[in-house]
């Protein structure tokens, strides 16, 4: 029980970081403030908000999958608690992405 419990803190921190990026990567958009530097995948500097969630949604989905696995495949394993880091970097990553558009005086 407690390893669901870890799993879905581990996803709700990377999907609410996920929602604060592309909230503020959205308004620095719009604002012509800056483009968006990580194209990977998108195609375009100025992606919609719908174009950034399908994006980060399959990152934060693979970065979780181990976890998943060994949740499944090797239930009470000690592997599983490091493989929770995915999520955990990938929510982090996104904190640091939404923090340097505010940086640049998105209100």
């Amino acid at each position: 029980m407690i390893e669901l419990l870890c799993l879905a803190a581990a996803l709700a921190f990377a999907i609410g970081c996920d929602i604060y990026d592309v909230t503020e990567t959205v308004k620095g958009i719009a604002k012509g403030v800056a483009v968006e530097a990580n194209t990977f995948w998108l195609g375009t500097d100025k992606p919609t908000a719908k174009q950034l969630y399908l994006r980060d949604g399959l990152v934060i989905a693979l970065a979780t999958l181990p976890a998943v696995l060994l949740l499944v495949l090797l239930y009470g394993s000690p592997a599983f608690y490091i493989a929770l880091v995915g999520p955990a970097i990938a929510g982090a990553k996104h904190l640091q992405g939404g923090l340097q558009w505010r940086k640049l005086g998105i209100k």
